[in-house]
């Protein structure tokens, strides 16, 4: 018998957004990008849509980011 269900919006049970940052800088270094952490930290949050003008210079509707997207 079902007693319970949590559901945890990021950030509201467990601070993911460490986590999330780390996981964009190792997706930057994949792509052949040097992003600090300390430049990604305080993105999180945005989308890839801000994001990825922030850190890397190209728009997330830019042939660039759709390859990641296949």
């Amino acid at each position: 018998m079902l007693k319970g269900i949590i559901f945890d919006v990021d950030g509201t049970l467990v601070d993911s957004n460490d986590a999330h940052a780390e996981s964009w800088v190792d997706t930057f270094a994949e792509a052949g990008y040097d992003v600090p952490y300390s430049a990604v930290r305080p993105l999180i949050g945005m989308g890839a849509d801000k994001l990825l003008p922030k850190t890397i210079g190209v728009s997330s509707e830019s042939e660039e980011a759709k390859k990641g997207r296949s």
